[in-house]
């Protein structure tokens, strides 16, 4: 009889006391939050030749899976409402401050918001703490244009539904099976406008469960 492990590994940061305390109570400070009012965004990276974290194997064979050092990648940032996804860029250059707020802000988080919310500036951005998002430069744009912050915790990529919509559209793309550059940039491009507006109203409404686990949780990481 064959038998086959099934090797998925999850990989999260080290979450020390303090970690797990402020998560707690960030949860406590957002519990109420109404998440038709939030614009949830976040960045990721899509590569040609990426190696697979699921695979199978025979149990203490050691699977060797060979890559190219330097994979062809294509940087997308992208965000959705509880009423559908909004506007996505790609990009090839490193993220930094000023291209975030002057092209990526710009051309992509305003025009949704116009979209979504029309002219009322009663809404929240929602974005992880990387320095880039919270860099001198990038707070004083903000305010400029009247962007509100949702506060956020640190190391809780299991607080941000987009980490659960870019793990779904990756393998949507990967199904497309680009072969180049320019096939990447068109598969992401039209898996993500056949993403239904349900999707994003459903892992919207999943942040008060999400927030509840967190609180059941003390902080530490949760199934999401």
């Amino acid at each position: 009889m064959l038998v086959f492990d099934i090797v998925h590994h999850y990989l999260n940061h080290f979450l020390t006391p303090k970690h797990q305390q402020d998560r707690l109570q960030w949860a406590k400070l957002v519990r109420n939050q109404d998440w038709n009012n939030v614009i949830a965004t976040d960045e990721t990276t899509f590569r040609l030749n990426t190696i697979r974290h699921m695979h199978w194997q025979f149990p203490g064979n050691r699977t060797v899976r060979r890559t190219v050092k330097f994979p062809l990648k294509i940087n997308v940032w992208g965000c959705m409402t509880a009423k559908g996804f909004g506007k996505i860029i790609l990009f090839k250059q490193n993220l930094h401050s000023h291209f975030l707020c002057n092209e990526i802000y710009q051309n992509g988080l305003l025009p949704t918001a116009r979209n979504v919310f029309g002219r009322s500036k009663n809404w929240l951005l929602m974005e992880d703490k990387d320095p880039k998002h919270r860099s001198t430069f990038s707070r004083d744009w903000k305010a400029q244009h009247d962007i509100k912050q949702l506060p956020w915790a640190a190391f809780s990529p299991d607080m941000n539904p987009m980490e659960n919509l870019w793990a779904l559209l990756k393998i949507k793309v990967s199904m497309r099976k680009p072969s180049n550059i320019k096939e990447l940039i068109k598969a992401i491009k039209q898996e993500w406008n056949l993403l239904p507006k349900e999707l994003a109203e459903n892992l919207m409404f999943s942040m008060k469960y999400r927030i509840e686990s967190v609180i059941d949780a003390a902080g530490d990481y949760t199934m999401y």
